[in-house]
């Protein structure tokens, strides 16, 4: 289709999806970023946050994807976009009490940390890929 683009999700536990997407937005290191068919190629670093694209379906309707996604990378050629991340979970994989608990404790690692700027960043992830899972859970 001239409106979508080839779009892989791979894990290191799975492919995540492998179809097409009329647009696909992740979080970037320098913030969000929109992919659309035909995009000038890029590479980034992601970020976790959630991660958003309109895809196609088999029957041709199209419908929103939604994840929580961790770090990775993504590259957008005018062809096609792969992201290659940690995890990337969808509402039903996410045990809300369990990133509730790794939030609360991530923020504690970051109180902890102190002047350790390496112990910050690591926290500062958790807490990011906690509350992406909340997003997503629709907490």
């Amino acid at each position: 289709m001239a409106n979508a683009i080839p779009f892989q999700l791979i894990t290191p536990l799975s492919v995540k999806f492998d179809g097409e997407a009329e647009l696909v937005i992740a979080v970037g290191t320098e913030g969000e970023v929109g992919i659309l068919p035909s995009h000038a190629p890029y590479l980034t670093a992601l970020r976790p946050g959630v991660l958003r694209a309109n895809v196609h379906e088999a029957g041709g309707a199209t419908r929103r994807l939604e994840l929580a996604l961790s770090e990775g990378f993504m590259q957008a050629l005018p062809g096609k976009v792969t992201i290659l991340a940690d995890a990337a979970l969808d509402r039903d994989e996410i045990d809300i009490a369990q990133a509730r608990a790794d939030l609360a404790a991530a923020q504690e690692e970051q109180k902890a940390a102190g002047g350790d700027l390496y112990a910050q960043r690591r926290a500062l992830v958790k807490i990011d890929y906690a509350n992406a899972r909340l997003a997503v859970a629709g907490v």
